[in-house]
């Protein structure tokens, strides 16, 4: 079953992907967390009870089957021991057939019953595994915000392939475990009670020794899943940065925060070790000891003529084995243990219900933009404060300051990524929060300084934004964005696939394409935020003048460190440990702040660098003269 496991693990990630790909492109519900709920493993398995019925029942015959050569084997004794001549070779023959016909029926049983087992639990995944991502399709852009990829791609994929393993194979194997030595005992009673309790003796003490070490290990199987949660969005991070490391000359050594997670990882699994081992061991001991209780008994009995010599055997060989089958509950309570935790992680999202779809707020373009008092804060630090900034319909705002300014803070609170402690922003005089998530993502475009892109061709990632654009409105976008002469430039043009993550274009590269995408949204509202970071200042005019002359309607709030977007611009907000300090034109600003004198000073130096030969006194005007 290894492969059908990948398999299904591979579907599982083509179909995340997919749901992804389809909240991104159409946002059309929205949806309100309910209080966390663990589902029990019977709700999941509703669907498919009579397969797992059948299943079962195909179990239980096949534990009898299981039998069966034991008492065959102790006919062919009895009956050997009985005869004083040779036993009739037809007689052995007719044995012999029994038990091939008995070995037939187990390996059909079990067989059939795998088989059932394993189609309802890949039934299973398939429907809870496609209820996470549907679910998580239309889950608030806040909450996805709330929770890692690492979290997320571990209840979709790790957790739910967890219950797939345990109704896959426990179901059929823990109930063979417990059926097998409930024949196996009443074979030992109709052979002899004494030698049955004697079979049984070891049994309450090994319970005992199962169940002493697992009291207190449910908190530690939930640190397991946290910390298994964390080390794999560390992995995966450490992944994504090696090209990074390896040019510094850097090994997993170098990379602390990987180290510490392995530490605390490897620590956990020490302490769940050194607690459940004794006890394993103890209670596998247990489980064989009652041969040291059958054989002395069975032998006294035989010497009193209380019980045959093939009785004997048959005794001895079905309690050395009959307790061997329950060795598999001690893996049963440990996987046990991780799928109630992975249930607990599974809850919250198959709890989260879609509501009514909210009607969309009349907003009519061009839109302004008003933030009213805004405060955010984060872990605790105040990051804005009493935020007022208005940005006026159809217009440019660039945005300034110094870093840690909370620039990009005010980008992800307009984006929607984030919401406000107080106060509010609105649109055309609606708050923004009153809008449904669809409105919301048709109004406002947001491009990144670290876009995310795709797999696939640079002509699907454009369309992201606007699946029916045609190539036309697509080569437009790209124009603008100044991204259509290296597209072009591609091996396959528009059509080239990108690798993951797009590593195989530059940061710039991955920018323009960025803001081709936003602009393709074709939104009333444009946020650029360090989205032209790593061009350069030639690009960056060419770039502002055809987004002015091409969207002449748009209101645009551009994010920039460097303030070469200013000249476009109608107004110019300059912010300095989270709050507004001032807002104007270029030239007011630069009359009454001394901060803004600073920063237009050191853009200007750098603007004007050059560099020269001896004795040559000529430097590059500034474009702002």
């Amino acid at each position: 079953m290894p492969r059908c496991r990948t398999l299904a693990a591979s579907w599982g990630h083509r179909l995340t992907t997919a749901a992804i790909k389809a909240y991104l492109a159409d946002m059309n519900h929205a949806a309100t967390p309910t209080p966390p709920a663990t589902p029990g493993m019977l709700s999941l398995l509703r669907g498919e009870r009579r397969r797992l019925s059948a299943a079962l029942l195909l179990t239980v015959a096949g534990a009898a089957f299981e039998l069966l050569p034991y008492w065959i084997l102790y006919r062919a004794i009895d009956l050997v021991m009985a005869m004083a001549t040779p036993v009739p070779g037809a007689e052995l023959y007719r044995l012999a057939g029994a038990m091939a016909g008995a070995l037939l029926g187990k390996y059909l049983c079990y067989s059939s019953a795998y088989y059932l087992s394993h189609r309802a639990a890949y039934q299973v995944l398939s429907s809870v595994r496609q209820q996470l991502v549907w679910r998580l399709s239309w889950a608030p852009l806040l909450w996805l915000q709330q929770h890692g990829s690492g979290e997320l791609k571990q209840t979709v994929l790790q957790d739910v392939e967890q219950l797939e393993s345990f109704i896959a194979h426990h179901s059929v194997e823990i109930l063979a475990a417990l059926v097998t030595p409930v024949f196996v005992a009443l074979a030992l009673f109709w052979t002899d009670w004494r030698l049955a309790l004697a079979a049984l003796a070891t049994v309450p003490l090994a319970a005992l020794a199962s169940a002493l070490p697992l009291r207190k290990l449910g908190g530690h199987f939930a640190r397991h899943a946290r910390s298994a949660a964390t080390l794999n969005a560390t992995l995966v991070e450490y992944l994504r940065n090696m090209p990074v490391m390896k040019a510094f000359n850097q090994d997993v050594g170098s990379f602390q925060h990987m180290r510490r997670q392995l530490a605390d990882y490897y620590a956990l699994i020490r302490t769940i070790t050194h607690r459940t081992v004794p006890g394993w061991s103890l209670f596998t001991v247990l489980l064989s000891a009652n041969a040291f209780l059958i054989l002395p008994l069975g032998a006294w009995l035989h010497g009193r003529g209380q019980i045959s010599l093939s009785g004997l055997l048959l005794a001895m060989m079905l309690g050395a084995g009959m307790l061997k089958p329950l060795f598999k509950l001690t893996s049963f309570s440990s996987d046990y243990q991780l799928v109630q935790a992975s249930l607990a992680r599974i809850g919250p999202l198959l709890a989260m219900a879609a509501p009514a779809p909210r009607p969309e707020l009349p907003l009519q373009a061009p839109l302004q933009v008003d933030f009213n008092s805004v405060s955010f804060s984060y872990a605790g630090r105040k990051v804005l404060h009493d935020v007022a900034l208005h940005l006026p319909a159809g217009s440019m705002t660039v945005l300034t300051g110094p870093s840690g300014a909370g620039k990009s803070t005010v980008a992800r609170l307009l984006g929607g990524l984030i919401a406000c402690d107080g106060g509010g922003i609105l649109i055309n005089g609606v708050p923004l929060d009153a809008l449904p998530d669809a409105q919301r993502s048709g109004l406002i475009a947001v491009a990144a300084q670290d876009p995310f892109l795709f797999q696939g061709s640079v002509l699907d990632n454009l369309r992201l934004a606007r699946p029916g654009a045609s190539e036309a409105m697509v080569r437009q976008a790209a124009e603008v964005a100044q991204a259509s002469a290296f597209i072009e430039a591609l091996p396959d043009g528009y059509h080239s696939q990108l690798g993951e993550r797009a590593l195989r274009l530059s940061g710039g590269e991955r920018q323009r394409l960025a803001v081709a995408r936003a602009l393709l949204a074709d939104t009333p509202i444009v946020l650029l935020d360090e989205a032209t970071a790593f061009a350069d200042n030639l690009s960056e005019h060419r770039f502002y003048q055809a987004l002015r002359l091409a969207y002449p309607h748009k209101t645009l709030l551009v994010i920039a460190h460097r303030m070469v977007a200013i000249a476009y611009a109608e107004q110019v907000v300059l912010m300095e440990g989270g709050r507004v300090c001032d807002a104007g034109t270029h030239a007011a600003l630069l009359q009454r702040s001394a901060l803004y004198q600073g920063m237009w000073r050191r853009h200007q130096a750098c603007e004007n660098w050059v560099l020269r030969g001896a004795g040559d006194a000529t430097q590059r005007r500034s474009i702002h003269g």
